[in-house]
């Protein structure tokens, strides 16, 4: 009798430490994307200050090589860690992940690959220190550090409000580890997603471009990542409304930003619906003489 349940606590024990190995695998994946952000903002602010960073190369200061080949690997890498993030996004990816680990350790392999192709373009960073603009006053330089700063904040503000452990993985691994299952996903349209609809993306663009010191290399940095976040945009839209189907189209109808040219066509209808009154109306009797005597 003894050795028989001896034999069926075994399988019990061996799904206890496989949940409690993908919970840690979890923590793990937590715990580095904190490290991989915080290394990020250093890198990014040239910290403490631009002459000493703390980190060699920083985002600007470094050993430089030529800027031709230093450009085209920074490219490389950072095209590397945009394919990452889409890819690994993408539904039969998702569903391969989940045959190789089990489906709630999905979301924390995904945040896995990101730290680790992050960690790798900066530890494999060549500055091009070429000088964009440098601002030395002290209420300039103080003004965009202080957006650098919000950028950051309102990333991590955005993070929370949709909830951060199932952003990264925890909350669906503690779920399995307590052999429940996972919440279902929701449309989170609460907090900042009530005023803006992509706040993490705002917040982040802030913090590539908001410096008072940009050289060439952290310059294309911002751009490439800038145009991957625009681009990417589109597609998370297009994966929302499939998943949501018209409780997204009426949030966003409500709190989406317009396009630009849509923005610029109503401002251009504006400015020509006010110009129209003045150029139909006769030129002034003083005006006329003037012209006749030209």
């Amino acid at each position: 009798m003894s050795l028989r349940r001896s034999t069926a606590f075994l399988p019990f024990r061996r799904q206890t430490w496989r949940r409690s190995i993908g919970l840690i695998y979890a923590l793990t994946a937590f715990g580095g994307t904190f490290a991989f952000f915080t290394t990020f903002i250093i890198f990014l602010g040239n910290l403490p200050k631009a002459s000493e960073p703390w980190l060699m190369p920083s985002a600007d200061a470094g050993p430089a090589i030529s800027p031709a080949l230093a450009l085209l690997s920074n490219a490389v890498f950072l095209t590397l860690f945009c394919l990452q993030h889409s890819l690994m996004a993408r539904t039969p990816v998702k569903r391969l992940v989940s045959a190789l680990v089990p489906a709630p350790l999905e979301r924390a392999t995904y945040v896995h690959a990101a730290n680790l192709t992050g960690f790798l373009f900066i530890l494999l960073w060549q500055p091009v220190p070429t000088v964009l603009w440098h601002f030395e006053n002290d209420a300039v330089e103080a003004l965009l550090w202080i957006a650098f700063g919000i950028g950051w904040l309102l990333l991590f503000a955005a993070a929370i409000s949709i909830d951060l452990l199932e952003l990264l993985g925890l909350g669906q691994a503690w779920a399995w580890y307590q052999g429940r299952a996972p919440q279902p996903l929701r449309l989170k349209t609460n907090w900042l997603y009530s005023f803006i609809e992509h706040p993490m993306y705002v917040g982040v663009i802030l913090g590539f471009w908001m410096t008072p010191y940009m050289t060439l290399g952290h310059a294309a940095l911002a751009a490439h990542l800038t145009l991957y976040i625009v681009l990417a945009a589109g597609y998370e839209r297009r994966d929302l409304r499939t998943r949501f189907g018209r409780t997204y189209d009426l949030w966003r109808a409500r709190h989406a930003v317009p396009a630009v040219p849509a923005l610029a066509r109503t401002i251009a209808g504006e400015l020509s619906r006010r110009y129209q009154p003045v150029a139909a109306a006769p030129i002034p009797m003083e005006m006329r003489a003037l012209l006749a005597r030209l």
